[in-house]
């Protein structure tokens, strides 16, 4: 009984071990500012000199999170790995009056410099510090462009462009890296080679990195994505970085793309969308023009998609939840010329896109983000999927065939 018990107890131990280890792993790898920005800036008294062992916080306006941390002798002090967002930063000393700077707004890959002047207490209340974004960033190295929320929610954008003229690159649902295009020398390549993004001055789509909450979901074989991540309504705002990059993005020669998603506040918010188009916004082509149904308008086309968002609090202050959810619905006309004549089929597509994030504070100095995101076709385009690889296994002769037919 004793040796069972023993046995049973060193498992638990194992496993704990392991889950500590992925812990400090998952840690060590959204520790990059992939995710993340930074406010840091100097503590000084009215004669200039540093003020050091001030208390710093910054308080997430959202959700209620504090970061505490004290100036250092020469009276710097830093914040990193903040979640881009709004916040308000307070410094306090014994014999000087308290200091704030409310309402900074920090976004991704950003680093903020906010400097204090503390007064001598009791010449005023409080000294407030007024900070705007600067026009120069004289931190980093970079070249790099922050497409924010505003620009997400307004402009607008579409499926990845595709040479073939249907589905895109990563489906048929409207792609968040279409507005990277507005960033200074970004493009797409229209020269049948990859229909991707490239950075100024490429010549193909070799190298292009795309982190979605700090993780890498780029295909290192074929240099793109092998998904959208995100849809575009679950995105909140994304860094576009095409040169100069630091040294934590190893894997990159060419576009670098910093996605952050939405999460939970303690206000429970969300909001509904669809996107309709129809064939009056689709241009016939000419081989079409050509085929019988011509004489009845433009080419049959539909695309409908919407779905919903939705966050809010498990625990104020602590613990937060956020979920999305799309469907996309697509009808485009595929026109085949055979011997016998022109003729244009449809070809349907559907899929579905959800995705759940969960926000946990486990201390002042931990956080705890865990998502799920999933993509797939779904109905008949489903069917079809399975049902062409099927056709392909059982390409490859009778024995595959058999194992084919017995696990599907």
């Amino acid at each position: 009984m004793d040796h069972s018990f023993n046995k049973c107890a060193k498992g638990c131990v194992c496993i704990l071990a392991i889950f500590i280890l992925l812990l400090f792993a998952t840690n060590i790898t959204y520790g990059q500012t992939a995710a993340f920005g930074t406010i840091t800036g100097r503590v000084v008294d009215p004669k200039g000199a540093s003020v050091p062992d001030a208390t710093v916080t910054a308080k997430n306006t959202e959700t209620g999170i504090v970061r505490t941390t004290k100036t250092t002798s020469d009276g710097l002090y830093r914040f990193e790995n903040l979640p881009p967002d709004v916040y308000d930063v307070a410094v306090e000393s014994s014999a000087f009056t308290k200091a704030e700077a409310n309402h900074l707004k920090l976004q991704v890959g950003e680093q903020r410099d906010v400097n204090f002047t503390l007064a001598i207490a009791g010449q005023r209340l409080s000294v407030v510090v007024t900070s705007e974004l600067p026009l120069v960033e004289t931190t980093r190295t970079d070249t790099s462009t922050v497409i924010d929320d505003k620009s997400v929610a307004d402009l607008p954008t579409t499926t990845a462009f595709n040479i073939s003229g249907t589905a895109g690159v990563n489906g048929i649902s409207n792609d968040y890296a279409g507005l990277a295009a507005t960033a200074p020398g970004v493009k797409y390549d229209f020269t049948s080679v990859s229909a991707d993004l490239l950075s100024p001055g490429a010549v193909n789509n070799r190298g292009i990195l795309v982190n979605v909450d700090g993780g890498d979901i780029s295909d290192q074989v074929v240099s793109t994505r092998d998904a959208l991540g995100a849809t575009l309504e679950e995105v909140k705002e994304f860094q576009v970085i095409t040169n100069n990059y630091n040294a934590e993005y190893g894997q990159a020669g060419s576009v670098i793309l910093n996605v952050v998603t939405k999460s939970g506040t303690n206000g429970f918010h969300g909001d509904a969308h669809g996107y309709f188009r129809g064939r009056n916004l689709t241009a016939s082509t000419f081989f079409y023009n050509q085929t019988p149904q011509a004489q009845f308008g433009r080419a049959p086309f539909f695309k409908h998609e919407g779905g919903f968002t939705a966050g809010g609090p498990f625990v104020k202050d602590k613990s937060f939840w956020f979920v999305s959810y799309e469907t996309a619905h697509q009808a485009s006309p595929l026109t085949l010329t055979p011997p016998s004549g022109s003729i244009t089929v449809q070809q349907p597509t559907d899929e579905l896109l959800w995705s759940a994030k969960w926000d946990h504070q486990l201390s002042s100095k931990h956080h705890l983000t865990v998502r799920y995101n999933t993509s797939a076709p779904t109905g008949a385009s489903s069917a079809r999927l399975r049902k062409a690889r099927r056709a392909r296994t059982c390409a490859a002769g009778p024995t595959l065939c058999r194992s084919c037919t017995t696990t599907t």
